[in-house]
């Protein structure tokens, strides 16, 4: 805090000027992300998805029968959500799959394997025998 607001304080609050200044931290720190930090956040994220929806499935199958033995609709309501929830969560374990590949830089383009080539069967023998050669 600035001098000025402690001296203020003090008064408001009738306290002594013998209090200890704390120094402020810097905010400017630069914080430089190495791979492995990459590496080590998917690791740590995709153990924590996956201890989710273990443990997801263990409160669902314990829900399920105990809304299957109350037969009460709120017990099946709740247990509607936590699939819902499981759903979300399976699909976010994706979606943190496709993100570490697109930070790695390592989403390569599929194969293409429908191919239209307009031209004439002679033009195509022609590109073919030049392809084989190299």
């Amino acid at each position: 805090m600035k001098k000025e607001t402690v001296k203020k304080l003090n008064d408001i609050l009738d306290i002594a000027d013998d209090i200890i200044d704390i120094e402020e931290p810097e905010l400017n720190q630069d914080i430089e992300a190495e791979k492995n930090d990459v590496v080590d956040d998917y690791e740590f994220s995709r153990d924590q998805y996956h201890n989710l929806i273990a443990k997801g499935n263990i409160a669902l199958e314990e829900l399920l029968s105990i809304a299957k033995e109350g037969e009460q609709p709120r017990a099946f309501e709740v247990a509607t959500q936590l699939i819902n929830s499981l759903s979300a969560t399976t699909k976010e374990l994706l979606i943190l799959q496709k993100t570490k590949k697109e930070v790695e830089g390592t989403n390569k383009p599929t194969k293409n394997e429908n191919n239209l080539f307009i031209g004439s069967t002679s033009e195509l023998q022609k590109l073919l025998e030049l392809k084989k050669k190299k």
